[in-house]
């Protein structure tokens, strides 16, 4: 079934919700590339309490980047064709919510090691 084209108030506010959640997009984006350099320094605080083997550590370090990178691409991606295709755009809310929920957890864990 073909859906009637948006007019008037219902035209603007589609157009509002679609730039608010590119906006949020972008921002749990950004905030998700700080999240892999924090995520790579908390690994290395707590692997240096245990040892002072350096090669390791580094070794370690860029294993952890190496693996954030990648859930970081994965929920980029993910989030953006969730919200964008408008399948279901409460479940594409509730990823973001999601997504900024995990970065705070990510913020305070690094502040608390």
């Amino acid at each position: 079934m073909n859906e009637p084209p948006l007019t008037g108030w219902k035209m603007v506010r589609s157009v509002l919700l679609s730039l608010l959640a590119f906006l949020v997009w972008l921002a749990t984006a950004a905030l998700g590339l700080v999240e892999i350099f924090l995520t790579r320094q908390t690994a290395l605080r707590i692997y240096a309490r245990f040892s002072e083997d350096t090669a390791v550590g580094t070794a370690l370090g860029n294993w952890v980047a190496f693996f954030m990178a990648g859930v970081w691409l994965a929920y980029v991606i993910f989030s953006a064709e969730t919200q964008f295709r408008k399948k279901s755009p409460a479940e594409g809310w509730n990823l973001f919510a999601w997504g900024a929920a995990i970065e705070l957890l990510i913020l305070v864990l690094y502040f608390t090691v």
